[in-house]
């Protein structure tokens, strides 16, 4: 930063500034407005929803686990609504892992984005009326994991799938990572079955049953896996759900970069506004990237490190600058 100073306010087009010092940055971010932050991010960098061509995202949350206090098992939490084509944040909002759930957390980002008549996946744990009946009842599609935590219509669904035949089906081979994965998908018509009062307004029309085969190369290790899925999406129609499946892991994606490119679990701070703060900015970092669609993330960064200029040039390449 010292190096660089000059050249970064001549980049910016302000007065030469003081230099901040690394103990006062805390106390610089515990005084950023994350409201207005981040609406200015995602004004200029957000997605444009559109209602006659929806759009699949993911919902998630990630820990971030520098903010754990000690002595405490969970801190500060970010949860992200992702667009499964590339990548892109819609969303997002936080909450405290030892005082919130993430579930309402998610139904929040939904609601305040716009997003409920969109096409939402999302993990087994947020499978609950609360969040699938205003997807429904705003007219768009939800893909959610079925599990443990909702015993009896686990044990419903899998009873449908060995009784009935699957009205589609589609199998997919890949090869990468060391391993060889077989995945072959199931499509169930559960409209007009009985289901418990409180899934009423929920619409549950489709069942998916996957079952993945994975050969590791090196060891010759195989393993398999069943896992369920339930949506409001119509047999009929042809909402992309299996490939919807395979590309929920987006927010994964988007985590792993956050953790091993921007070393977010190795910020260490007791302020949570300083954690949200934080996390904002690299969503924002992630968002530029996005833009400049780097074949490497961390050589790009390497680049920018070592060559300022290069930096600026990308920028406003991008129109950020």
């Amino acid at each position: 930063m010292v190096n660089n100073h000059f050249k970064t306010c001549q980049a910016l087009n302000i007065e030469d500034q003081p230099i901040m010092s690394r103990p006062h940055l805390p106390f610089f971010l515990s005084k950023v407005n994350l409201v207005c932050f981040e609406e200015l991010l995602f004004d200029q960098f957000g997605i444009k929803l559109s209602k006659t061509e929806k759009a699949w995202f993911a919902g998630d949350g990630k820990e971030l686990r520098g903010s754990i206090a000690p002595g405490h098992k969970r801190g500060e939490a970010l949860v992200q609504l992702v667009r499964h084509e590339d990548r892109a944040v819609l969303a997002q909002d936080s909450y405290n892992g030892t005082k919130q759930s993430e579930k309402p957390c998610l139904r929040r980002v939904i609601k305040q984005s716009g997003a409920a008549n969109q096409k939402i996946t999302a993990d087994a744990l947020h499978l609950n009326p609360a969040m699938t009946s205003p997807i429904e009842q705003a007219g768009g599609i939800y893909l959610i994991g079925l599990k443990g935590n909702q015993k009896e219509l686990l044990k419903d669904m899998i009873e449908h799938a060995d009784q009935f035949a699957a009205c589609k089906t589609n199998e997919t081979t890949d090869k990468g990572h060391g391993r060889l994965e077989r995945r072959k998908y199931e499509q169930y018509k559960i409209e007009g079955d009985v289901f418990a009062s409180r899934w009423k307004t929920s619409a549950f029309r489709s069942l998916f049953k996957v079952e993945r085969t994975r050969f590791c190369l090196r060891t010759k290790k195989q393993s398999h896996e069943t896992a369920y899925y339930i949506s409001n999406s119509a047999v009929a129609k042809d909402d992309g759900c299996w490939q919807a499946i395979r590309k929920h892991w987006s927010v994964e994606v988007n985590n792993h970069a956050r953790d091993v490119n921007l070393k977010e679990d190795g910020l260490r701070t007791k302020y949570s506004t300083v954690t949200h703060a934080m996390a904002s900015m690299r969503t924002l970092v992630l968002e530029l990237f996005r833009k400049l669609k780097p074949a490497s993330i961390a050589a790009t960064m390497d680049l920018f490190q070592d060559d300022f200029d290069a930096m600026v040039k990308a920028l406003k390449g991008i129109r950020f600058l």
